[in-house]
């Protein structure tokens, strides 16, 4: 139901302004993101322009997420459209700290596009890949996949 909202508050905010693509921004973004199998949070990041660093706090597969995070941004757009909806790709990896009765971790290598509104402040993304999980009762390999906004001052 969470994962539904979201999606139509993105809608909405999407289809209330023109849709002009803007080009990425350097500085501190801040937002929430969601994603599969279910997870929930708040994540920042640091844009130093061809790399960006991020961290998120949130619920995941039952245990309290710390997501700690470096990409780097592609700087021309990788799709580009009369639309106006120029998707910017990023490559990078995360470190995943799940804290529960048996903690455990996850390495991951996500890719992620992102659109920056240009009316707004605003940054939409949809990040997948795979992850690495080891210690406590978790181990093997898994897909993660996560969809969020941010807000960049």
């Amino acid at each position: 139901m969470k994962k539904v909202l979201f999606v139509m508050i993105i809608v909405l905010v999407i289809s209330s302004t023109a849709v002009f693509a803007a080009q990425p921004r350097e500085g501190i973004r801040a937002g929430l993101i969601t994603g599969l199998p279910f997870q929930i949070g708040v994540t920042g990041e640091y844009d130093f322009g061809v790399a960006s660093a991020s961290a998120a706090l949130g619920y995941s597969q039952g245990a309290f997420l710390i997501r700690l995070g470096g990409d780097y941004n592609f700087e021309t757009p990788f799709v580009q459209s009369d639309w106006g909806l120029d998707l910017y790709l990023s490559v990078g990896g995360h470190f995943d700290i799940y804290i529960t009765t048996l903690s455990f971790f996850g390495l991951g290598i996500p890719v992620t596009w992102s659109w920056y509104m240009d009316d707004m402040p605003l940054k939409i993304f949809v990040k997948a890949g795979p992850e690495i999980y080891f210690g406590g009762w978790a181990s093997g390999l898994g897909f993660l996949g996560s969809a969020g906004a941010m807000y960049y001052f």
